[in-house]
């Protein structure tokens, strides 16, 4: 993680994790990896045989066996190596899966409150952060991994042939994994400023292509301009830094290569001259020193990548420690549709003046109220309030006299038929945005919702029809458009209440007659309507009204006729 020290098996605590997943899977990874590190043996020993016997003695037989015992024992190591890759990959992806799945779920079921306070470009890094995490733990991190250990059987045989040669290796391996790790002390630091800068460039991005019209009509492209120009330098200076230090490690690593095996040959030499050691144990004590810096080498290598992936997995970490919503409590078999709030606050920040103040109102089945108010007096809060997207900071509100607390989320969503302000959409066709809503939704019944808020023609006149692929701001539709796409989609579920933000807002007077004709309608069937609206018909046409502006205790008065 950002403060992890160098030598925190944190890296080797994941990597177990992932083996412990299936017992089965990890024996067949342990078992091949032994076998393949077994049979990397083969090579050296025949190396010494051949050199020691068949030219000693010249027996063919001999050298044909060694041969062919060789030859076999490689096709072997490569079989153990490939089965030990393929069951690696089937563990990773199945972590990259699940890791995916749980942040998809935690997106879709932490607290909105909470949610609402991480930037858009972050949550994205998020996502992008499971590739990031997919490539450092990858198959090959496993199989670096498992071959480590090996090491040391190496060196046992090593030792077995020569203790000096031994020694020596394990010298020079001890000072490559010293250096590497000192090195990559000072890689950390970097790679938290530039995950920094990055944040900078990635805002700086995000304002040339959201906000073109207000950086163009305020002149801002020039102090823009030269923000970007330092942010970018400031970048490359650290990415090169950055890049240089890893050079350096790669360099260092290729470096030891070379000094361990002048370093073997050398003292093997000595030993050979000394009549300590035969020709072709020098030659097969070079192969196995080879053998053991190998996996060093790669477990190097891969700390490196480990290092890089520090923050990606300390972001996720970070968020998968959001609280969820409450899903699970009680539900009514017929809830008909009453509404009560008691002395309801609510504020975003405990610093904050909060945007509701002493609310209280009771609003009974099939009934109509219309709420009022300035922009910023609160009427979208009061809706997410209803929705139970977020929680009062005091008081309560009830459904049937039952706290919204003690009830199921999930149950008392399906209750509410909602509209909210800013309408948006998921990518993807008109169709497979109703389909998300009711999966067992016909396109007849689809076309019949579209009639009821006057969109069935326009909709199939338009390129695409049902198969007009939308983003998730409808951006290519009018505002009116969007509106009435959205409540037509709201009126896939049945519920008992409906919650409508400026539900006229932006519709043209053909347009809003339509939603006028489905307020009307869902009245008639003793749907309780909370509508948020400065629309004098729809004023005139509700039962309550709640004035959001009206003082520091906003109360519900009746409306007469």
């Amino acid at each position: 993680m950002s403060g992890q020290k160098i030598g925190n098996p944190t890296n080797m605590k994941r990597i177990l994790r992932h083996l412990a997943l299936n017992p089965s899977t990890t024996a067949a990874l342990l078992f091949s990896s032994f076998a393949a590190n077994i049979l990397a043996l083969v090579p050296a020993i025949f190396v010494i045989l051949v050199l020691n016997r068949y030219v000693t003695y010249g027996v063919d037989a001999t050298l044909v066996t060694l041969a062919a015992a060789a030859l076999l024992s490689i096709v072997f190591e490569f079989i153990f190596r490939r089965l030990r890759y393929s069951t690696a990959t089937e563990i990773v992806f199945d972590r990259q899966d699940q890791l995916n799945t749980r942040l998809l779920v935690r997106v879709s079921r932490s607290k909105i409150a909470l949610l609402n306070q991480i930037p858009v470009g972050t949550l994205r890094g998020i996502f992008g952060g499971v590739e990031q995490l997919r490539t450092a733990y990858s198959p090959a991190s496993i199989c670096s991994f498992l071959d480590a250990p090996f090491t040391l059987l190496f060196l046992f045989v090593l030792y077995l042939i020569s203790p000096p040669l031994c020694l020596v290796t394990a010298l020079v391996i001890s000072a490559l994994t010293l250096l590497v790790l000192l090195q990559l002390g000072g890689h950390s630091e970097l790679g938290r400023s530039i995950n920094k800068v990055s944040t900078l460039k990635g805002q700086l991005a995000n304002n040339a292509i959201e906000t073109p019209e207000t950086l163009r009509v305020f002149d801002m492209t020039g102090i823009v301009q030269k923000k970007s120009e330092k942010v970018f330098s400031a970048l490359y200076v650290l990415q090169s830094r950055l890049l240089s230090r890893q050079d350096l490690t790669q360099t260092t690593i290729k470096a030891f290569t070379g000094i361990l095996t002048v370093s073997v040959i050398t003292v093997g030499a000595v030993l050979v001259v000394d009549g300590h050691l035969d020709i072709g144990e020098m030659i097969g004590a070079n192969i196995l020193a080879a053998r053991a810096l190998t996996p060093v080498i790669t477990l190097c290598q891969q700390m490196e990548i480990w290092k890089q992936a520090d923050q990606a997995r300390q972001t996720i970490d970070d968020f998968e420690q959001i609280s969820f919503e409450k899903m699970d409590g009680s539900a009514f078999e017929h809830y008909s549709g009453t509404l009560e709030c008691r002395d309801v606050n609510f504020n975003y920040s405990a610093r904050e003046t909060p945007v509701i103040e002493k609310l209280s109102f009771s609003l009974g089945s099939g009934e109509v109220l219309c709420v009022t108010g300035d922009n910023g007096a609160g009427k979208t809060t009061f809706t997410k309030l209803i929705t139970g997207l977020i929680e009062p900071t005091e008081g309560y509100i009830s459904a049937d006299g039952v706290n919204l607390k003690q009830l199921s989320l999930e149950w008392w969503r399906k209750q509410i038929i909602y509209l909210p302000q800013e309408p948006k959409f998921l990518e993807g066709s008109v169709r497979e945005n109703f389909l998300a809503a009711d999966h067992d939704i016909s396109d007849a019944q689809i076309r019949k919702l579209l009639a009821d808020v006057g969109l069935d023609e326009e909709i199939d006149k338009s390129v695409g029809g049902l198969d007009q692929v939308l983003n998730t701001s409808g951006s290519s539709l009018s505002l009116g458009v969007r509106r009435r796409l959205a409540l037509a989609r709201a009126l896939v579920n049945r519920g008992k209440i409906a919650i409508l933000d400026e539900p006229t807002e932006g519709i043209d007077a053909k347009g809003a007659s339509h939603v006028y004709n489905v307020m009307s309608n869902l009245s008639k069937k003793g749907i309780t309507l909370i509508i948020c609206s400065h629309d004098n018909d729809v004023l005139n046409g509700a039962h309550h009204v709640l004035d959001l502006d009206d003082g520091e205790r906003p109360t519900m008065r009746t409306v007469s006729y």
